[in-house]
């Protein structure tokens, strides 16, 4: 079993990681992530590379969302411009803890 330190909490998002294994897990929700360390920065590049007005769309609830997909192609993420927000400034807090608990 993982002994998970929180990285970042953000509304429904919190970040964590294993002190052993390294592992990052993403909470929102009911959704749960794992990344390995390297895939969680290749994450965070592919987050900051996206602009929610630039790639969002109308979905039939008239909320504009932007989709991310999965390595697994039947699965994509959808989120408003409000949970975007709060993905990208949990992600960049979590990356700063780490860099933060590594020094330690």
């Amino acid at each position: 079993m993982c002994e998970t330190r929180i990285l970042a909490r953000k509304g429904q998002m919190h970040i964590g990681h294993c002190m052993h294994c390294k592992t990052v897990f993403l909470w929102h929700g009911n959704v749960l992530l794992h990344f390995t360390p390297n895939d969680f920065v290749q994450f965070s590049e592919t987050l900051g590379h996206r602009e929610f007005c630039d790639h969002s769309l109308p979905f039939p609830d008239d909320e504009e969302r932007v989709i991310i997909h999965t390595p697994c192609q039947d699965i994509s993420f959808t989120f408003t411009k409000a949970e975007w927000e709060t993905l990208r400034a949990a992600v960049e807090e979590a990356l700063l803890m780490q860099q933060v608990y590594a020094l330690i």
